[in-house]
């Protein structure tokens, strides 16, 4: 659990440490990246199924996928961070549908599971405390 949660202030820094800086010299390039970002939200949102989902903090979602991939080494083995997202999306889902921490759970159980390999009763009730932060 240690690990999990040096991992999500690992992932919360390596997100705001580029806002520390102040080289004013690239302002065209910050402005554009911005505009990607802002543009990369839009397209993450439309593809969930509940408008909501769209005000998922996305420096919350980045630092799910690392904690996960950090926590949970044979079940983020060859998953692209989609995958690992679609955890989050599904289960904020849930959740703003009103199912029980139980329900979401094993649904969390089935969508951690990767090539044969299944999550835990443990490790679902783990990423389960993972995923709530990031839900609206």
């Amino acid at each position: 659990m240690k690990r999990m949660i040096a991992a999500l202030i690992v992932a919360g820094a390596l997100v705001s440490l580029p806002a520390c800086g102040n080289d004013d010299t690239n302002t065209e390039t910050a402005t554009r990246t911005s505009n990607t970002a802002e543009s990369t939200t839009v397209q993450i949102s439309s593809v969930t199924s509940t408008a909501d989902l769209g005000m998922i903090d996305q420096a919350k979602l980045a630092a799910f996928v690392v904690a996960f991939r950090t926590a949970y080494a044979d079940l983020s083995q060859d998953r692209d961070d989609e995958s690992i997202q679609e955890i989050v999306f599904s289960s904020c889902n849930a959740i703003a549908d009103g199912a029980t921490e139980q329900e979401v759970t094993k649904e969390i159980r089935d969508l951690a599971a990767n090539d044969g390999t299944e999550a835990t009763q443990t490790q679902a009730e783990q990423i389960y405390k993972l995923v709530t932060p990031a839900c609206p």
